[in-house]
């Protein structure tokens, strides 16, 4: 771990999971446009955000030892309509994981396998008018290349309601549905959750890849804010979340995040304890900036 503030925390999720003996190493590289676009400093920020995911990823569930590579582009774009696109981001490649023993996701095509993100490809602006470079829109990228919101309905853990050629979740859209996720969610936000709310509305690049900021998907009620009622999040919106469609400040990962990082065959650091999993909860404040 580096200096960064840490609150660590666990969740008992008594999902009976093991994990695999297997290694994941993280790296990063730069387009000439990104080398001739980014000073060494804000670089640095992608070396960084690197190691933010890499203190909470181990491995992957398959056990098989893996090599990931975040490329890094920039482009230049003014806002336009009162909103700007900071960055965009998705898996770069993606492989097949071996069968895993026991595996019984509710899915119709190869449940016993995951599909993996093998590298990471981004884009992010630099136009005067995104301002600053910010640490929390590259980690919010670099969990879009991971698979969070881009690989859930490849991995039978949500559905858009549209027909996926790969695979089709369970559940109606707005509702995620990976068993380590909604633990934590559980836990975190709501007992008496049965899905993880995931937004619907916003563009393309914002609807059915992100958290709910609002409890209007899980109540059917005017959309008033999930509060954390655990955890180091206690007391925190999930509107200020890492990985909902906009970026507002005190900016925190929650377990409910951490956790789905597990659905998608990753394994994580973890403290062991007899019959649960462990997640390590990480906050920090930043400035108020958006995000698509």
């Amino acid at each position: 771990m580096n200096s960064r503030t840490l609150c660590v925390f666990f969740l008992a999720a008594t999902l009976g999971l093991t994990s695999a003996n297997a290694a994941i190493t993280f790296t990063v590289s730069f387009t000439a446009q990104a080398q001739s676009d980014l000073s060494p400093a804000e670089q640095a920020l992608f070396t960084d955000a690197i190691q933010f995911w890499d203190d909470i990823i181990d491995g992957h569930r398959d056990g098989i030892n893996r090599a990931w590579n975040l490329s890094v582009d920039t482009f230049s774009t003014a806002a336009s309509g009162g909103s700007i696109t900071l960055g965009s981001a998705g898996p770069g490649s993606v492989a097949f994981s071996q069968p895993v023993a026991g595996l019984a996701l509710d899915v119709t095509w190869n449940s016993n396998r995951f599909i993996y993100s093998t590298s990471g490809s981004s884009n992010f602006n630099v136009h005067p008018d995104a301002g600053a470079l910010q640490a929390a829109t590259i980690r919010h990228e670099i969990g879009h290349a991971l698979g969070i919101g881009t690989l859930w309905e490849d991995n039978g853990l949500y559905t858009d309601g549209v027909v996926n050629p790969n695979r089709e979740g369970s559940g109606s859209p707005g509702q995620f549905n990976g068993p380590a996720a909604l633990a934590a969610f559980q836990a975190e936000f709501d007992p008496g959750a049965s899905f993880v709310p995931v937004e619907l509305n916003g563009s393309g690049g914002t609807a059915h890849g992100h958290w709910n900021e609002a409890d209007s998907a899980l109540f059917g009620d005017a959309g008033s804010a999930i509060i954390a009622i655990s955890g180091p999040g206690t007391g925190l919106s999930m509107d200020d979340e890492l990985m909902t469609g906009s970026l507002s400040s005190p900016n925190w990962i929650s377990n409910t995040t951490i956790a789905s990082l597990y659905d998608l065959g990753f394994t994580l650091h973890t403290i062991p304890e007899p019959g649960t999993i462990a997640f390590l909860g990480l906050a920090l404040l930043l400035p108020i900036r958006r995000r698509r």
